[in-house]
């Protein structure tokens, strides 16, 4: 079965891209905001559900492993469990980072819609008093809407010597 979109026998637009970048697929920024909220959304769906299949939460194997008569130093049951807690060390880790991105991107997306309120009230009331705005004053618009999207906020909150660079490296 050929994917439409896949890498194997997909679409002559997604093999000229794989080729034009050497082989490996091209980095880009995110779909949408919305997207990545999903995404994010997603990832704390299988990360909830991974951890459901364990029959012991973290903390139960925490406590198991202060008991060294029934988990003694260097036995294999005692390594199997601190296998398994590093399982679930990893599965919360990404969770906590799924849950801190939903929280950033729903900040960004109230300030995007803010800024998105204040332009329009200020572009329409601009554009009542003024004849002569004309094109410039389309072109302004245009050129304000694409202040507020994605890249314009990832740059400013690059520039922002108090935001956390934790939240731009993921």
């Amino acid at each position: 079965v050929r994917r439409r979109h896949g890498l194997r026998g997909g679409c002559g637009g997604c093999r000229a891209a794989v080729a034009a970048c050497g082989g490996h697929l091209p980095a880009h920024g995110p779909i949408g905001l919305r997207n990545e909220r999903r995404a994010m959304e997603l990832l704390l769906e299988v990360t909830a559900r991974a951890l459901s299949g364990y029959p012991t939460s973290l903390e139960g194997d925490d406590a198991d492993l202060t008991d060294e008569a029934a988990y003694p130093r260097y036995g294999n049951a005692r390594n199997a469990k601190l296998q398994v807690r590093g399982e679930k060390e990893v599965l919360h880790h990404f969770a906590l980072w799924a849950r801190t991105a939903v929280h950033v991107i729903d900040i960004v997306l109230r300030e995007l819609e803010a800024e998105r309120r204040a332009a329009a009230a200020g572009s329409s009331s601009s554009s009542g008093s003024s004849s002569s705005s004309g094109a410039s004053g389309s072109n302004g618009g245009a050129r304000r809407n694409e202040e507020l999207g994605y890249d314009y906020v990832i740059r400013a909150m690059e520039d922002d010597d108090d935001c956390h660079t934790t939240i731009l490296r993921y």
